[in-house]
């Protein structure tokens, strides 16, 4: 009793609630409430679980910041005095629903831009798709002026270039709202490093930079990845390293892929250097936010939306990845990404290729050493030619000890000689069928004329990968000319005797896609809504159409719904007929709700040519033209 007095005059003229607390055995008692405390907390009331969790929690680092009493809210300040502890409660609830209504407030704002840009998307990108399919069908034309052309082609550009703008805004909305969702295939390394390389290369000439690749150890050439999110990534970096370095500096990609201790993963390194102006310390800290861009006289000509590195972090953390920056002001840019990806098995080409012998003619002993390596490891033989002169002495002891050379493998350079001239002898020497294939590191498409009439059967691109090596020289063995005899002989596709229904609704849309499936010498029958397409198929005769081109945004009924409606119906066609999916909206959501309606597949606009065909071709018969 002479306690509670104690506590009274100590604590009962406080303006704030205060409880007070006694601990034992680790348990909290409370031995004493002022008139404010039993106000809100009456004698007999349990006391309110925050309160109890922060009188047991260590002090002062988990007392909650506020706790709920009736229809009020408390901030608690929690402190030792004597041997109690002591709860003093303080009112902020006016300004806890100030912050709530805030908060809910920016919540709302958020999702509503992101419903926004989402919903925008359709329309956003049918009528690009649009520019996109018509300068493509212009440029297909015959006997265009010179200028026309021009034109055509810088229409392209453009509009590629806007295309990649909306998609960064698009790919951020769709991350800000969560919806990004990643679609990992087995993928060649190769085949992902060339595609990256056909864009950067082109850039960093144009730039007048030194552009530099380096391949460390690659343990696995095959990995589970999504191979578009992937090139985007490294797009991303290598873009923004080429932009920000000024003429004759330079940009170094270095990646590895490299085994791990668990069984089946792999992980990668992946690293952009540049010699560029590099980044203050103050902008580094906003780098990854949306929308930020260094405001600099040098950098305020350079086009770009500041979603770059936004959507490359986050793109890296959804593959679970991780990625560190090094920079400084003059000092240029270093960005470091460490990716983890299961491993997936190559396909090997059997026994085609084993004890077969290879000549190369490698100057740099390196590169020759490695592509012996790798010649091995197939259960092929080779021999190293270093100079040109090398070559013939090879080529005339083979003759004289009845050798026989399989392939000539070369690089595009040759110190004291003239490539050009020794192709067309070794040519002669052994005749027409011999595969010649040249390493180097140009964009093919540059010099494949000159090369070809040089002799030059294949190319190869460097950095060397087994795998594209394996290919090249199957590619010549009679397995691999009979495999391309095939695909060589459904190059071309026909589908006159087929009849497909296409449900578009946009005019211009319908023209560009009607101009492409003709190509293909396809019977079309139109529909411009769900409804019509529902209305067409029901009083058609069954197997009338062997295909559906379906858009899915559309007015009267979706082509979700249509797919849905075409599935219902009762008759024997109407769960078989193919029902391909084509629609602006092509992020993986939109894929799976496709899917889930009844459509067989999903081709994205605008519209690849050689895609459309090929998925068509997947579903109806294959023919020659």
């Amino acid at each position: 009793m002479i306690e509670q007095e104690r506590l009274q005059d100590i604590w009962g003229n406080c303006e704030n609630p205060v409880m007070i607390y006694a601990r034992k055995d680790q348990v909290c008692h409370l031995v004493y409430s002022n008139d404010r405390a039993l106000e809100i907390c009456p004698e007999g009331t349990p006391q309110p679980e925050m309160i109890q969790e922060a009188l047991c929690a260590p002090l002062p680092e988990s007392a909650p910041l506020f706790c709920h009493i009736g229809k009020k809210v408390y901030s608690l300040v929690i402190f030792f005095w004597d041997t109690y502890r002591v709860c003093m409660l303080h009112d902020v609830t006016v300004h806890y629903q100030d912050n709530r209504r805030a908060v809910d407030e920016a919540v709302m704002a958020s999702q509503a831009k992101t419903s926004f840009l989402s919903e925008m998307s359709h329309d956003i990108r049918t009528p690009m798709g649009a520019i996109i399919g018509m300068t493509d069908i212009a440029l297909m034309q015959k006997d265009l002026p010179g200028k026309v052309q021009e034109c055509l082609t810088k229409i392209k550009v453009a509009s590629g270039h806007m295309m990649s703008l909306l998609n960064e805004v698009l790919d951020m909305s769709r991350i800000e709202s969560g919806k990004i969702l990643l679609q990992p295939k087995p993928t060649d390394l190769a085949d992902l490093l060339h595609e990256v390389m056909v864009v950067a290369r082109p850039q960093a000439d144009a730039g007048k930079l030194r552009f530099c690749l380096e391949l460390g150890p690659v343990d696995r050439e095959r990995i589970l990845v999504d191979g578009l999110r992937w090139k985007q990534v490294c797009i991303n970096l290598l873009s923004n390293a080429i932009k920000f370095t000024p003429a004759q500096g330079q940009v170094d990609l270095y990646l590895a892929v490299e085994d791990t201790d668990r069984p089946g993963q792999v992980l990668m390194t992946l690293r952009v250097r540049d010699t560029g102006m590099g980044m203050s310390p103050e902008f580094m800290k906003k780098l990854f936010t949306p929308f930020e861009r260094e405001e600099k006289s040098t950098t305020n000509k350079i086009q770009g939306t500041g979603l770059g590195m936004a959507i490359t972090k986050n793109l890296v953390e959804l593959m679970s990845g991780t990625i560190q920056v090094e920079s400084a002001p003059g000092k240029g840019t270093c960005f470091t990404l460490k990716i983890p990806f299961d491993a997936v098995d190559s396909p090997q080409d059997g026994a085609a290729l084993e004890g077969r012998r290879v000549l190369v003619l490698a100057p740099d002993d390196g590169l020759g050493e490695q592509i012996l390596e790798m010649l091995a490891k197939l259960g092929m033989e080779g021999d190293l030619a270093l100079d040109a002169m090398d070559v013939v002495t090879f080529l005339n002891e083979a003759m004289l000890e009845d050798v026989e050379y399989y392939a000539f493998l070369t690089t595009d350079r040759v110190p004291g000689a003239d490539i050009m001239q020794l192709l067309p002898d070794v040519r002669r020497r052994m005749g027409v069928n011999f595969p010649i294939l040249l390493l180097s590191e140009c964009d093919w498409s540059q010099i494949e004329y000159l090369y070809t009439r040089s002799g030059v059967d294949d190319f190869i691109p460097l950095p060397l990968f087994l795998s594209r090596l394996s290919a090249a020289l199957y590619a010549f063995t009679e397995e691999g000319r009979r495999e391309k005899d095939r695909e060589d002989g459904g190059m071309r596709w026909d589908f006159s005797e087929k009849r497909l229904l296409l449900v578009e609704d946009n005019e211009i849309n319908r023209e560009i896609e009607q101009e492409i499936l003709h190509m293909s010498g396809v019977r079309i029958d139109m529909a411009e809504d769900g409804q019509q397409a529902v209305d067409r198929f029901r009083e058609s005769e069954p197997f009338y159409y062997d295909m559906v081109l379906m858009d899915i945004q559309m007015p009267v009924m979706n082509g979700l719904d249509a797919t849905r409606a075409i599935r219902a119906m009762d008759r024997e066609d109407s769960q078989v007929v193919p029902i391909i999916a084509m629609t602006a909206n092509a992020f993986v959501e939109d894929v799976k709700n496709s899917m889930d309606a009844g459509m067989n597949a999903h081709l994205p606009k605008p519209l690849d040519i050689e895609q459309v065909f090929s998925t068509m071709g997947m579903f109806l018969e294959r023919g020659q033209a």
